[in-house]
């Protein structure tokens, strides 16, 4: 049975409202994620066998769940498997470095995420170039600590909305990121998670 999507407009509603999304790299700190004040999770690395478990708790507590697609283990990066990732397992969106993947994910309706590392003017340049056949939803920039110095430029450039995530330490970093210009902040750091 197909779940009901979230659309961008939705996401980007609640990402406003509370944009610190808590990105969980291990799967101990899940707990800590669900009791956070985030309305979003990024899970970084999971495989196939835990994640519809880890998916229906996560829902269970109201939270929207994206998958690093790079990072899943045991399942092929194609179009059935992001059917099933929408349709069976019930998560929300994607998030990749591959442009292929954004395209596919945006036919199965899910949410793109297109995840970008700006290590300098040309990285910033090319990557530039591959969103705008990619076409995704937000862009999520790493190290998302540079948005204190080229927030400015990164929107000029990306017209996509951003997600800072990265490097990101302290309150106050998170602050300045968001008045430069982020949407939201993703982050591995449950201390923030509570901001």
């Amino acid at each position: 049975m197909e779940k009901k999507k979230i659309s961008v407009k939705e996401f980007l509603d609640i990402i406003k409202a509370s944009p610190i999304i808590a990105a969980v790299r291990e799967e101990e700190r899940l707990p800590q994620a669900l009791q956070s004040k985030s309305k979003v999770l990024f899970l970084l690395k999971t495989n196939v066998l835990t994640l519809p478990n880890i998916v229906q708790e996560i829902k269970s507590h109201n939270k929207l769940v994206f998958i690093h697609l790079d990072l899943l283990e045991g399942l092929a990066q194609d179009k059935y498997a992001l059917r099933y990732l929408g349709d069976v397992v019930g998560i929300d969106g994607v998030i990749t470095t591959r442009s292929n993947l954004i395209q596919q994910a945006k036919a199965e309706d899910l949410i793109a995420i297109q995840r970008f590392f700006v290590l300098d003017s040309s990285a910033l340049a090319t990557g530039v170039k591959i969103m705008q056949t990619a076409e995704p939803d937000l862009v999520e920039i790493l190290p998302g600590i540079i948005f204190i110095h080229l927030g400015e430029e990164l929107k000029s450039q990306i017209p996509y909305p951003l997600i800072a995530g990265g490097l990101i330490r302290t309150p106050e970093e998170a602050k300045e990121i968001l008045s430069a210009g982020a949407t939201a902040i993703s982050t591995t750091s449950f201390t923030l998670w509570n901001l």
